[in-house]
């Protein structure tokens, strides 16, 4: 029998597990420790501060003087000031009372930054209170006046396609509706398209009820001449649409002192434009029309659906980052500051403003009010203005541009148009369900300069290509290995630590923009949801929040290892490859995290 014998047992080779960027429970333990130490520590470095003596405090006092002066002269306000004073001063003490915990000292003072950048880089939004409507004295909607008029569906329709020139002498295709049997010569009545249409389709519902009721109507295309989502040209519009109106002057059934304009929304710019520069218009019609210049327009309308919607306050600081841009990218939508109201004052005809009490979109007090104002300075009272209730942009019910127009709608519209010109004064003036207009729609405050034209862009994707050209070098810097050599290396743990920071950031700017985009779509569907507009608004945050904690955390660490590697008389810490790969990823992220407080994402200061 043989001995025995023990197996050797050998020592169990473990594989260190690899230090991680994100916070440990040490690090969390240990940041929880020095928030409940800081107002000690915080009060007790003020009071030593205090108890250092007369000059020293002077010397402080007259600094802190110094730095307001100079923001006073560099243009500054009140506000401003304060709020770059307290983050200065806060930031200060954080950083003095923090010589234990350096990575959340660091992460504080770099998100008071950020809130500071989020703060002054651009216009802040505080819309005036609107006050002073033109009131509706009735809810009735019927248009007044002794004359008669035949109601709508009297006279049977003759729908008749035909071609109407243009400016430039090319023709476009018309909708002609004529009625049958009805005293001629006739009103004559033609659409201008707003932005949601555009062919001879349209206005079929107005344009075949103002036919039925003794009036001649025409629907041409809209002249799409220089139209595209970035360049417009109004005027030009307007000498479009006169071919049409000639057109119809040109027909024997059609009085040619009673040829009218119907503009509906944006078209109400080059139908303002057309009734003042032809002295033979004889009324016009605006439909849920902006009358300020589209930025305006558009601003108010960000900040009614926002506010439908329920966001957090900083969201609403991107109306006027995005509207306040007087130079965008390209030069594009110059047409946006288009003021049609040098043209409004020289309106002498009859004016009917129409709109729907559930549209958001247009500042439907403030409309007529302008209107109104213009008007009197070219000594015009004849006015109009009507309000349905329930009705949307469109003039429908709910939130589709489908469907059939409100009831009254046709039956005004016809009555006032045929009734001219004894409708055109006759009580009331100011009529409908009663409607609502919280804020002006005012100018948005200019954004800076560098957040405006080119230089925007130029900003925005400077950080993807930081991020991006870090990780091109780390590519070429791997090709070596192909060969059988050595490749590019960063310090354990820094490389890893690299990747996760660019992802941390990224993954930031997804979160940012799908929640934005989230929150788009609710605007446009007119729905309400807490859980994404205020959730959704916590999570993109605290994705911004952690990435900065991981930056401070990467940028102490490689610190220390260069003063260690100084201490110990080594050579270089980093081959220059490396360190270009190293500081291309934090700037990257340290511009992507700027521009996401410029966006408003850390939280602003009050």
């Amino acid at each position: 029998m043989h001995p025995h014998r023990h197996a050797r047992l050998l020592p169990r080779r473990t594989r260190s597990r690899p230090e991680p960027l994100r916070p440990s429970q040490a690090e969390i333990t240990s940041g929880w420790a020095w928030a409940r130490a800081f107002p000690r520590r915080a009060v007790g470095l003020v009071v030593e501060v205090c108890r250092a003596g007369r000059r020293r405090l002077a010397r402080l006092l007259l600094g802190v003087l110094a730095l307001v002066l100079l923001l006073l002269l560099l243009g500054a306000g009140l506000t401003e000031i304060w709020q770059i004073v307290l983050t200065l001063a806060l930031g200060a003490l954080v950083l003095a009372v923090s010589y234990d915990h350096r990575v959340m000292g660091g992460s504080i003072v770099l998100v008071l930054g950020l809130s500071l950048v989020g703060t002054l880089a651009g216009p802040r939004w505080s819309p005036a209170v609107f006050t002073a409507p033109l009131a509706p004295t009735t809810r009735d909607t019927s248009i007044g006046g002794q004359v008669e008029t035949v109601p709508v569906g009297t006279y049977e329709v003759r729908t008749i396609q035909v071609s109407v020139p243009q400016a430039d002498g090319q023709e476009v295709p018309a909708l002609l509706r004529q009625p049958v049997g009805a005293p001629t010569p006739t009103a004559g009545v033609v659409f201008l398209h707003g932005a949601g249409t555009q062919t001879i389709e349209g206005f079929a519902e107005q344009a075949e009820a103002l036919a039925s009721a003794g009036a001649t109507t025409i629907v041409p295309d809209k002249p799409m001449k220089d139209y595209t989502l970035t360049e417009r040209d109004y005027v030009s519009m307007a000498a479009d649409y006169a071919g049409s109106v000639e057109f119809l002057r040109s027909l024997e059934e059609v009085d040619e002192l009673r040829v009218g304009l119907y503009a509906e929304s944006e078209g109400g710019y080059p139908g303002v434009v057309l009734a003042a520069q032809d002295s033979r218009i004889a009324f016009l019609v605006l439909a849920s029309a902006p009358v300020v210049p589209i930025r305006q327009q558009a601003a108010f309308a960000m900040d009614s659906y926002l506010r439908e919607v329920g966001v957090p306050d900083p969201l609403l600081d991107i109306i006027p980052r995005i509207l306040g841009s007087q130079e965008l990218p390209g030069g594009w939508f110059k047409y946006a500051d288009f003021d049609v109201s040098a043209y409004e004052r020289h309106l002498r005809v009859p004016v009917l403003m129409l709109y729907g009490t559930e549209d958001s979109s247009m500042p439907v007090l403030q409309g007529p009010k302008t209107v109104w104002e213009s008007m009197q300075e070219a000594g015009n009272d004849q006015l109009t203005v009507r309000y349905y209730a329930g009705a949307n942009h469109g003039l429908k019910l709910g939130t589709s541009t489908e469907g059939p127009l409100v009831p009254g709608v046709t039956r005004d519209l016809a009555r006032w148009v045929t009734g001219l010109p004894e409708t055109g004064g006759a009580e009331p003036r100011v009529a409908g369900a009663a409607s609502t207009q919280v804020y002006w729609a005012q100018v948005p405050e200019r954004t800076r300069w560098y957040a405006s034209g080119d230089l925007m862009l130029v900003t925005a994707l400077l950080g993807l290509g930081l991020l991006g050209l870090s990780a091109v070098l780390w590519g070429a810097g791997q090709l070596p290995r192909l060969r059988g050599g050595h490749g590019l290396d960063l310090p354990a743990p820094l490389g890893r630590w690299a990747v996760s920071l660019g992802l941390s950031v990224t993954a930031s700017w997804v979160l940012y923009l799908a929640y934005v985009l989230t929150v788009a779509r609710l605007a446009l569907n007119r729905t309400s949801n807490l859980w994404i507009s205020y959730g959704g608004w916590v999570v993109a945050q605290g994705a911004a929040l952690m990435t900065v904690v991981l930056l401070v955390k990467l940028v102490g660490r490689a610190w220390l290892m260069r003063g260690h590697v100084r201490r110990d008389g080594g050579g270089r810490w980093l081959t220059r490859p490396a360190g270009a790969v190293l500081l291309t990823a934090l700037g990257g992220t340290l511009v992507q995290l700027m521009f996401l407080a410029y966006w408003g994402l850390f939280p602003l200061l009050l």
